[in-house]
């Protein structure tokens, strides 16, 4: 048995082994007690009879003792390397990879670049074009501008609002959410051929999806930036119709009114006056002619 245990490779099991094995040839060894201890096997009552155990199981015994003794039994107390070399040594943390180097874009011919515009890009969070514009509150509600967007494509008038969208949190313009307007849907039937297949037509539709944009409260030097910076960046398949408020002060009528007779060739005479006078002429000379020919007329007699 012992022999076979120490042609055991594991040393758990070789361990194991051995003590069972010296547990058992103490117990040979020793007188009977009273007691036993429970994790010893209990001996028969043959073999405790015997006054001492034979030569050869005190040579085993011995042999067993210098195995244990080399190796380290699972009841003697470990050493301070031992303790050191079972207990659990820390996980270490990963090193963190190495930041990537960003790559220079090359400088493009011709172009200089504004440093106003390159410490304004970097304030930009990086990401932010992917959720919803932020909207502006209204400050009075007066619109100042709408603007239709239709195309044949949902996902391209989709696309082109967002970006409008952020282009006016952009700028500051406080506007309304993308409005869905009516699918306008055009309809046509023709017939497959002019002769033997007139009876066999064919139906053709095409529908014309439109969005809506109202912005308020904004400066029309900031709408038109707004309007010609969409049109700069305009999506091909994708068309706009701009519709515009002008305010103008309290007021204006009388000074287009005065702008207007100020233009105008008016006389300082009203002209009542003048028909008036126009009238006392015309009767002058017409007593003036009546005279004359009634004093022609009592001459010749």
């Amino acid at each position: 048995m012992l022999a076979a245990a120490l042609r055991v490779n594991r040393p758990s099991s070789c361990r194991s082994a051995l003590s069972v094995h010296a547990r058992w040839v103490r117990k040979q060894a020793s007188p009977p007690k009273d007691k036993k201890p429970i994790d010893t096997p209990a001996a028969p009552k043959a073999e405790a009879a015997k006054p001492a155990a034979p030569a050869k199981e005190k040579e085993v015994a011995s042999a067993v003792k210098k195995a244990v003794a080399s190796d380290v039994a699972p009841n003697t107390t470990p050493s301070k390397a031992s303790a050191s070399a079972s207990a659990p040594t820390p996980a270490r943390a990963p090193a963190p990879a190495p930041a990537p180097q960003p790559i220079p874009a090359k400088p493009l011919r011709g172009v200089v670049l504004n440093p106003e515009e390159l410490e304004y890009h970097a304030t930009i969070v990086e990401g932010r074009s992917s959720l919803n514009a932020y909207r502006h509150p209204q400050t009075h509600g007066i619109p100042v501008a709408s603007i239709h967007f239709r195309s044949f494509f949902p996902p391209l008038l989709n696309i082109f609002t967002h970006f409008a969208s952020h282009a006016a949190a952009s700028l500051g313009i406080p506007i309304s959410g993308v409005a869905s307007l009516p699918t306008q849907r055009t309809l046509w039937t023709v017939p497959r051929g002019p002769f033997v297949h007139k009876k066999s037509q064919e139906n053709f539709q095409r529908k014309v999806h439109k969005r809506a944009i109202k912005a308020f409260d904004a400066d029309p030097e900031v709408v038109d930036r707004w309007v010609k910076y969409l049109e700069r960046h305009a999506l091909a398949g994708v068309g706009l119709r701009v519709v515009r408020w002008h305010r103008v002060p309290v007021g204006v009528g009388k000074k287009q009114l005065e702008n207007a007779i100020g233009q105008l060739r008016l006389d300082p005479v009203p002209a009542k006056d003048k028909v008036k006078a126009l009238g006392k002429q015309i009767i002058a000379e017409e007593t003036k002619a009546a005279q004359a020919q009634g004093q022609a007329a009592s001459g010749s007699q």
